[in-house]
Formats: C-alpha cells, structure tokens, sequence
C-alpha cells in the first residue's frame, strides 16, 4: 500500500458527514491516528508498506 493512499483514507474521513456525537469522535480519533501514522512514515522516508500475507490477518495465523 503506498503511503498515499493512507492520505486519500484521511481525505475520505474528513468528507464524510456528521452521523452523531460518537461516531464523530471515533471518525476524528481515526483521522488523528491516520496522520501520525503517515506522518512518521513520512519522517522514515517510507513509500510503500507490504501487506500480510491474507492468514496473518486471521486469529489463528500462521502455524
């Protein structure tokens, strides 16, 4: 995944409409998590992160 596509997941959030008071700090925390993660990217001059392979993302893993 290329680092700016976590820019344009930022982007897309902050479009997005108010729903209610809570979902609006889940959206703005999101957001806030989104940016330091991109920003220390930024800092490591990373341009692209590999995704896990498709087990990894399951409970069981890999065995």
């Amino acid at each position: 995944m290329r680092v700016s596509s976590i820019d344009k997941m930022i982007e897309q959030l902050e479009a997005l409409e108010r729903v209610d008071g809570k979902s609006e700090y889940y959206k703005n925390q999101a957001i806030a998590y989104l940016k330091n993660f991109a920003d220390y990217l930024d800092r490591k001059n990373v341009k692209t992160v590999k995704e896990k392979c498709p087990r990894a993302a399951t409970p069981v893993g890999h065995r």
